[in-house]
């Protein structure tokens, strides 16, 4: 039995003081703890994310110790020690009392700090991204904090940011222009790659980190920022005055190979659709209206916003199912089909993915193969079918949840599952005898068509497991996978037959989540879907 003589206690139950106060810090993990009792995938109790919070303590000092006692006439209560002695005895809240637990987890970090001076040395946030990476580490691998700064980028990424649009050569020694974006400020005020930015706002650069100089380049939209700027080659820099705008993170890049359009598609943000949008148009007028087909390159593709993800696919697809979702929170319920607005909606298309293509990039290739609208070529892709929704802090931090699964329009999860290619290149070279045999494989998928293949919907998990060792994913962006794009654009008979292995999609009903989603906690796999959904946002 451990003896509590002369320890501290604290909380109602233990000293009859009433509940703990609730201050900035209490308001702060009782909200994380109540969007996460109330969002996330699976039940968890805010008991357990509390504990799990409080026990990662002992990674800042790991002298320090959170454990459960029993005894001295408590059923159950929270033991902080340090160095082996008993500091503090807490009675534990209910299991969902969110904001109890958030003031317990306030007190417990202040009782430490009176005894470690390793701890109350560290700056606050350092100590709110230990308790949140506790917390989160009791949910799936998907499921995590991020801190205020890391947060901020993160929405830039997403969403944009009031900038004047140049990216930085990142192997240079000082701070050269390796691109500007068109139409931003940096544009219209005549900067160009190769420039070299020497002061911002009257300061010199000179010893300036590329991250320093990028967030004081960062600012509010429409406000102002001095920039000197030295030409290549020039032997004096000119003072411009910028005023910031909006500027996204550039994601698409599009190539062309004779009349074929080639989007590479790096992430999904909220300039992704658009940039494709655009893309098309003016490979359309470079081919005087001859645009004879169309890759996209979405192989190492992580992910990134879901609405994005949709509205791609709605470019491609006139009507019919694109993807859906299901979760514990009934607003996880959702089905998105094409609008019926799309702007090329017949010309032949190529998806290429990899092992390292997930989320985003598997539900846009999971819809134009369902719906019988692309070839998908390379090697299967990762299986990372979940969503997780961004909830905004008190803090400025983000809270990143794991809240639905992802149903393709057949009806199968992408848990997991991910794509299977049509035309698998994941055990062939870049050689000659490899495209030969790939264009082969169109044949062979051809000839299979009409041995109605059993839909991937109703197959179990070893026909899963089967299928995916039959075409391992693999992280490489070999190129075999766009020499066979382009071959089997080139040809509207090749085409055609890699097309008829494509199943027809079956329609989803509306909010459901269709027939062979497996039942049971997901699997955890690699990168983050980003979902904000402005309804949970605070």
């Amino acid at each position: 039995m451990i003896a509590w003589a002369g320890l501290m206690v604290t909380l109602a139950g233990c000293t009859g003081q009433g509940p703990l106060p609730m201050d900035a810090g209490g308001q702060l993990f009782a909200r994380a703890l109540d969007d996460i009792a109330d969002l996330y995938i699976e039940p968890v109790t805010s008991r357990r994310l509390a504990v799990s919070g409080a026990a990662r303590l002992s990674r800042l000092d790991d002298k320090l110790g959170v454990s459960d006692a029993f005894g001295a006439g408590f059923s159950g209560a929270l033991a902080l020690t340090y160095d082996g002695r008993d500091i503090g005895l807490y009675a534990l809240p209910a299991d969902t009392n969110s904001r109890e637990w958030g003031a317990l987890i306030v007190t417990l970090i202040a009782t430490a700090k009176q005894a470690s001076p390793r701890l109350a040395a560290l700056p606050q946030a350092t100590i709110e991204k230990a308790v949140f990476g506790g917390m989160t580490a009791a949910l799936d691998r998907f499921s995590h904090y991020s801190a205020p700064d890391t947060a901020r980028d993160q929405r830039a990424a997403r969403d944009g940011f009031g900038g004047i649009g140049i990216t930085f050569d990142t192997n240079a020694p000082v701070l050269r222009v390796a691109a500007v974006s068109p139409q931003s400020p940096a544009d219209r005020a005549g900067i160009r790659p190769e420039d070299q930015i020497v002061a911002i706002d009257g300061v010199t650069t000179a010893g300036c980190s590329q991250d320093d100089a990028i967030h004081q380049l960062r600012g509010p939209i429409g406000s102002a920022v001095a920039v000197r700027v030295l030409r290549s080659g020039g032997a004096e820099a000119r003072e411009l005055r910028l005023h910031r705008a909006l500027v996204t993170v550039p994601t698409v890049t599009m190539s062309r190979v004779g009349n074929i359009a080639v989007f590479r598609i790096a992430s999904f943000n909220r300039s992704t659709t658009q940039r494709i949008a655009e893309g098309l148009a003016e490979a359309g007028r470079q081919t005087g209206g001859h645009l004879a087909g169309i890759v996209l390159d979405l192989r190492g593709n992580p992910g990134g916003l879901l609405d994005q993800a949709v509205s791609l696919a709605d470019l491609f697809i006139h009507a019919g199912p694109i993807v859906s979702t299901v979760g514990r929170h009934p607003a996880s319920h959702q089905y998105f089909a094409a609008a019926g607005h799309s702007i090329a909606p017949s010309t032949p298309l190529v998806v290429l993915i990899n092992g390292g293509s997930a989320s985003a990039s598997e539900i846009v290739a999971a819809a134009l193969q369902d719906a019988g609208r692309a070839v998908v070529v390379g090697s299967s892709s990762f299986g990372k079918g979940t969503v997780q929704t961004v909830l905004r802090l008190p803090n400025d931090g983000e809270l990143i949840l794991t809240w639905a699964r992802l149903v393709a329009p057949s009806g199968y999860s992408l848990q997991t599952h991910g794509v299977v290619p049509t035309l698998c290149t994941a055990d062939l070279g870049d050689d000659e005898r490899s495209l030969d045999i790939g264009l082969q494989r169109v044949a062979a998928v051809s000839s299979a068509a009409g041995l109605s293949p059993r839909p991937r919907a109703a197959l179990d998990e070893p026909a899963w497991s089967e299928l995916r060792r039959a075409c391992p994913g693999r992280r490489t962006s070999p190129a075999i996978d766009l020499k066979l794009a382009e071959r089997v654009l080139a040809n509207p008979k090749l085409y055609s037959e890699a097309l008829q292995n494509l199943p027809a999609a079956t329609p989803l009903a509306r909010g459901t989540p269709g027939p062979g989603r497996p039942e049971g906690r997901p699997e955890p796999a690699l990168t983050d879907l980003d979902r904000t959904l402005s309804s949970h946002s605070r």
